[in-house]
């Protein structure tokens, strides 16, 4: 069975993606386990190469990110998916835990906080350096 060590940002706005990656890095996770992608249909692909972990936006170019999350765990998929959007109604946050989410961060928010989520979803020692 393939170890799976890569986080992967799946967010449309791409500055976004990348000031989350260097939070992560900054945070202790390496350069090389944070991968940043802008849509769901490229996060099936990326899914083959040893995912531990998915910081999926809700709006995305081509749907719901929640929807997204929905098929994952539909598939049996169990990779944990930390749902992060600027929706912060209580029904958004309780429909995204609904469809499968681990966790739920609302945009704008502190990379402590998501770095925290992270540590606690993924096992021990995966992916710091």
């Amino acid at each position: 069975m393939k170890t799976r060590q890569l986080i992967l940002i799946v967010d449309d706005d791409a500055e976004l993606g990348v000031a989350v990656a260097e939070q992560l890095e900054a945070g202790g996770f390496t350069g090389k386990s944070v991968t940043t992608i802008e849509a769901a249909e490229q996060a099936v692909s990326a899914l083959a190469g040893g995912v531990a972990a998915i910081l999926l936006d809700v709006g995305l170019p081509d749907g719901d990110g929640r929807d997204f999350c929905a098929r994952l765990r539909q598939s049996g998929n169990t990779i944990p998916v930390v749902l992060v959007s600027g929706l912060d109604e209580e029904d958004d946050v309780v429909r995204g835990l609904d469809l499968g989410a681990d966790a739920y961060v609302q945009k704008p928010f502190a990379s402590s906080e998501l770095i925290a989520r992270l540590h606690r979803l993924l096992p021990s020692g995966l992916p710091m350096a």
